[in-house]
């Protein structure tokens, strides 16, 4: 079994979704032979699927595993109590978006707490603020959570344009976008100017072990984002590392306290007291 999810973890690491043998028997440091063996022994259960003659792609079998274990993390009931303490905490609109992999990563609303705020105050129209919702080009949001994607996705990601509506303070370019995922990488979290006109965001990745589930996000009018983010820095990391832990299922003890900000030359280095979350 060990060495058949070392093959399943293979299609993840190369590009593309099509791949022969050999190709997965380097990525899983396997033999070939045995990685055949595997991908047809693959096929009845639907794990995987014989896309043309010696080339294989996962299947539905393999959704169908991947669908179940996202059916057991807690939903946005435990979420939303977060994101209200949050939201009041730093008066800001607050929401927890997670990532979605249907027709290439992206992202969908899971729970919101907008406070004094609403979406019509947010200035953009049905579609506009849908597409920017999905996107992981557009804003902080996206940006932490595309940091933690395997590099194939990464790439795929880069192929789809930026949306419609976003603001001047969303990265254009492959450049600039690649350099804000090193940052989230470095520090912990992502901050973008702008990301919807009139707007500053700062967003934490929510983790499931290694692998990326979504993301908390503080929106902020730009004229009330504070110059020292220090405060909205140790809350809303404090508040994804909490989710993270309920995402992974040990948070059974009573919720710690926010642990203080990584100091990096990025990352302010004065925490923010304790808060209980």
């Amino acid at each position: 079994m060990r060495r058949v999810m070392r093959v399943a973890q293979a299609f993840t690491e190369l590009p593309g979704t099509v791949h022969g043998p050999a190709e997965l028997a380097a990525a899983a440091h396997l033999d070939t032979a045995l990685v055949h063996r595997i991908l047809r022994s693959g096929l009845s259960g639907s794990t995987f699927v014989e896309a043309a003659p010696g080339r294989y792609r996962l299947g539905p079998g393999a959704a169908r595993v991947g669908i179940h274990a996202m059916a057991t993390v807690p939903g946005p009931r435990t979420a939303r109590p977060v994101l209200d303490r949050l939201g009041r905490l730093l008066d800001a609109f607050t929401v927890l978006w997670v990532l979605s992999p249907y027709g290439g990563p992206s992202k969908t609303h899971a729970a919101s707490a907008p406070g004094r705020y609403g979406f019509d105050a947010l200035g953009l129209t049905p579609a506009q603020l849908v597409e920017i919702g999905q996107s992981l080009r557009a804003g902080a949001s996206g940006h932490a959570i595309a940091a933690h994607l395997p590099r194939p996705l990464i790439a795929a990601v880069l192929t789809a344009p930026v949306p419609a509506g976003a603001g001047p303070g969303v990265p254009r370019g492959a450049a600039g976008f690649t350099a804000a995922l090193e940052r989230v990488r470095r520090t912990g979290y992502a901050v973008t100017r702008e990301e919807i006109p009139g707007w500053d965001a700062l967003a934490a990745p929510v983790l499931w072990g290694d692998t990326v589930y979504g993301a908390v996000t503080v929106l902020k009018p730009s004229p009330l984002m504070p110059r020292d983010l220090s405060l909205l820095v140790t809350a809303t990391t404090a508040a994804a590392e909490q989710l993270s832990l309920r995402v992974s299922d040990t948070d059974l003890a009573p919720s710690p306290p926010p642990r203080s900000p990584r100091r990096t030359e990025d990352r302010p280095a004065t925490p923010y007291g304790t808060t209980d979350w």
